[in-house]
């Protein structure tokens, strides 16, 4: 007898037995992930309304400073986040170290470690574009591919730290 009352014949057939189940559950995995990938690429090419007549349903929310000072309209549907700033600003350290750098790159992150466990397509990770003026100012930033609502919702609370944070700075 082993450790415990187990016999290590007993050990060496569990083990087998997780390694088998294992196995199964990995086929059974594999089997899933390419007929979903099937069902997507039906959906992309055999859509009964097509694309140009589909009306994203699209929600907008003002973000003002304390004072009622409106920074910036976000405007976001099923597939993108859109910030548009009333007027453009530099990379202050609210928005480039909080938002930019923790939020959008922490989320971006999480996507990329995924892609490379071959959990998620690199098609659906997060990205993010930050439009600017001439001068360098940013005007517009636009997040795709934010994928559920949690990540939305930290993604909204974030800005609106952020925007209430630049209001305090320009002592709005």
């Amino acid at each position: 007898m082993g450790v415990e009352g187990l016999d290590v014949k007993e050990l060496l057939e569990l083990r087998r037995r997780i390694r088998e189940r294992i196995s199964e559950l990995r086929d059974e995995l594999n089997m899933l992930e390419s007929t979903l990938k099937v069902i997507d690429s039906l959906i992309k090419t055999g859509s009964i309304t097509t694309a140009d007549r589909v009306q994203p349903r699209e929600s907008s929310i003002s973000l003002t400073t304390p004072s009622g000072e409106e920074l910036a309209k976000l405007t976001y549907n099923d597939e993108e986040v859109i910030i548009e700033f009333s007027k453009p600003i530099s990379e202050q350290p609210p928005l480039r170290r909080f938002f930019i750098e923790k939020v959008l790159n922490g989320l971006r992150g999480e996507d990329e470690e995924l892609v490379n466990n071959g959990e998620l397509e690199e098609s659906m990770a997060l990205n993010y574009d930050i439009e600017r003026n001439s001068e360098g100012l940013i005007t517009r930033i636009v997040i795709r591919n934010y994928r559920d609502q949690r990540r939305l919702k930290r993604i909204i609370e974030a800005i609106k730290w952020t925007i209430s944070k630049l209001g305090e700075k320009q002592g709005g």
